[in-house]
């Protein structure tokens, strides 16, 4: 253990233990009232679905890159809004927002009838919805049969759908990603009641990919995980990566197969290889670590010619520090990972990680938008689960300072309060859940109130 670490006391004596959460507001006196302030005024820009759907018309005319409106789906549709509004209803009974909830979800329900959801992937797909659903039975049971359905659909996908291995060397990132891939739909279906046959089903295929994908292709000399150009989805990655590369974001790489593996083993789902998979990706994942004055960090990828030498690779900048990549979701990933191991050295590890994060300046994070995917709120909702899980006192202090850093960016003549900085002076008024405004208002929410943000989960940091 780093004696950096062994001086901080950071880490509850139970921390190996995969610990119940009681969840508390972080944030005290006017902070909080401003948090709460801002959150209602995205929530009350956000009611009507047709300004909904205005914003995100707009959104699309400003991005360079915006997926669109999909109105089914968790990350730009009216599942982000219908999260939003019933987080809203359990934190505040007495305003009604339930109502609310329940327009939006029947909006987002209603337009599968147009736009069937014919994939089982997270963000955008029918595991993101049944999501969704989920947390609305936990309320009221009226959703239950509905729930019930959706997981059965998405169960029928995962087991309808060709998992590439072995065709050729390497896979896409949407084949294992927690956006599209195999890792964010089990970190949901994980999460469900083990008695269903067939989730069952889809959990342990999902299981038994990741497990293969964790092994080495000795064939080939490197990991399965590999990504080669013919299968990258932009451009972008051809000029970085020309010959290949491993990815080591949480939302598109490795260390999102690593969070599944753990979490779905927390919840009793566990199988023959899966902890040698968790012990192996966890390797990896430290041996490739970044290290500097101010703490540990790693690259947003390894390309194939460095991966062989650890000289090369070593030099490799530092990814910017956000949920995506970098440090901050992939100090969750080892979070999980090590309380699933049992592992103390490695929680202390993880802990070292997002503290090295908040010890640096905020230019050097990298991290201009306040959004949750590539933004300050995705940090703020990580260290909102280390206040929780830790005694660490660099994490509690700084989360007053995030939280000022994004509200230092509301802006109530904004149509959603809240604006997405895409590219370098590219403001994007995105409604949505990873990369608009709901996902800012949650996580506001969350550090304002004593109702747990089980949405995490769907981030794969809780």
């Amino acid at each position: 253990m780093d004696e950096h670490m062994r001086s901080q006391g950071a880490l509850p004596v139970d921390s190996a233990a995969c610990p119940s959460v009681s969840w508390q507001p972080v944030l005290e006196g006017s902070l909080r009232s401003q948090a709460l302030e801002a959150t209602q005024v995205v929530a009350q820009r956000l009611r009507d679905p047709d300004h909904v759907i205005a914003l995100a018309q707009l959104a699309k005319q400003q991005a360079m890159s915006f997926w669109g409106w999909s109105p089914s789906s968790l990350s730009s549709g009216f599942g982000s809004t219908a999260l939003l509004f019933l987080f809203l209803a359990r934190s505040f009974p007495e305003q009604n927002w339930e109502y609310m909830a329940r327009d939006h979800l029947r909006l987002a329900a209603e337009h599968t009838r147009q736009q069937p959801l014919m994939q089982p992937g997270l963000f955008g797909g029918s595991s993101g919805l049944a999501s969704v659903v989920a947390l609305f039975a936990q309320d009221d049971r009226r959703y239950q049969r509905t729930a019930h359905i959706l997981n059965e659909r998405v169960a029928q996908q995962v087991l309808q759908t060709q998992w590439r291995r072995g065709q050729a060397s390497g896979v896409a990132d949407a084949d294992y990603d927690i956006i599209t891939g195999a890792a964010g739909i089990l970190g949901y279906l994980s999460t469900l009641d083990q008695s269903a046959k067939y989730t069952q089903e889809a959990i342990q295929q999902l299981l038994g990919y990741l497990i293969w994908l964790a092994e080495r292709d000795e064939a080939h000399g490197y990991e399965r995980w590999f990504l080669p150009p013919e299968l990258y989805p932009t451009e972008l990655q051809q000029k970085s990566y020309p010959d290949g590369y491993f990815n080591c974001g949480l939302a598109h790489g490795i260390p999102g197969p690593l969070a599944a593996l753990s979490a779905a083993w927390h919840a009793g789902h566990r199988v023959p290889g899966q902890q040698a998979a968790i012990r192996s990706l966890v390797r990896w994942i430290i041996d490739h670590q970044l290290r500097a004055s101010w703490g540990i960090s790693w690259p947003a990828g390894v390309p194939l010619r460095q991966s062989y030498s650890r000289s090369e690779w070593s030099m490799l900048p530092p990814s910017r520090d956000a949920w995506c990549y970098g440090s901050p979701g992939i100090s969750r990933a080892l979070w999980l990972a090590g309380t699933a191991l049992d592992d103390t050295d490695l929680c202390h590890r993880a802990l070292e990680a997002i503290e090295s994060v908040l010890q640096r300046s905020i230019t050097m994070r990298r991290i201009d938008s306040v959004t949750f995917c590539h933004g300050v709120a995705g940090q703020l909702a990580i260290c909102l689960r280390f206040a929780h899980e830790t005694n660490s006192t660099i994490v509690h202090q700084h989360i007053p300072r995030l939280t000022s850093q994004i509200l230092n960016e509301f802006n109530p003549c904004h149509p959603a309060g809240f604006r997405d900085l895409e590219q370098e002076d590219n403001w994007v008024d995105d409604p949505g859940l990873l990369t608009g405004a709901v996902g800012v208002a949650l996580t506001l929410l969350a550090a304002s109130t004593s109702i747990e943000p089980t949405w995490h989960r769907i981030f794969l940091i809780a």
